[in-house]
């Protein structure tokens, strides 16, 4: 059985910093590194925060039956490979709604969903100042695309 926190939220609410605190904070946890097709920003690494795939690469994994479950967000793939987690600890990662959906319908893991809410003035500015030249067409997009994803989420969750 594998024991999941799953931590959920509108893009710039603070998901990563937060895995990053829970992980240093508590090494017992498993830190889940997951997969996406989506591009690297600024100051992003391989393997430390994605696994960066192109979307051939991925469908081959998922035709290979590596990954734990993935999902089509905000037009890109992102996932969570079997070799990202460990059974036997509790594994903490970044999941979009739909994630949660498919973790749930399992049945050989237990989930603990956390929603993050943060206002959204300080999501859209933590977005803008991520990188250098931001493409704010890109961020203005996910930021939009928030409020359709996180409507309405029918699943158990703390927030």
């Amino acid at each position: 059985m594998y024991k999941i926190i799953a931590l959920i939220g509108e893009a710039g609410s603070g998901k990563d910093t937060i895995l990053k605190e829970l992980v240093k904070a508590n090494p017992s946890l498993h830190e889940i590194v997951s997969c996406t097709t989506r591009p690297m920003r600024e100051g992003e690494k391989d393997g430390v925060n994605y696994h960066f795939y192109t979307s051939n690469e991925f469908s081959k994994k998922v035709k290979a039956k590596e990954m734990f479950e993935y999902t089509l967000f905000n037009d890109w793939f992102y996932g969570t490979s079997y070799d990202s987690l460990e059974k036997g600890k509790v594994n903490v990662g970044v999941f979009n709604p739909q994630g949660i959906h498919d973790l749930l319908a399992r049945g050989d893991c237990e989930v603990l969903a956390i929603r993050l809410r943060t206002p959204d003035k300080l999501r859209l500015m933590r977005q803008l100042n991520r990188e250098e030249e931001p493409d704010v067409k890109e961020v203005c997009r996910r930021f939009l695309a928030d409020y359709s994803d996180f409507g309405e989420i029918d699943f158990p969750y703390y927030e």
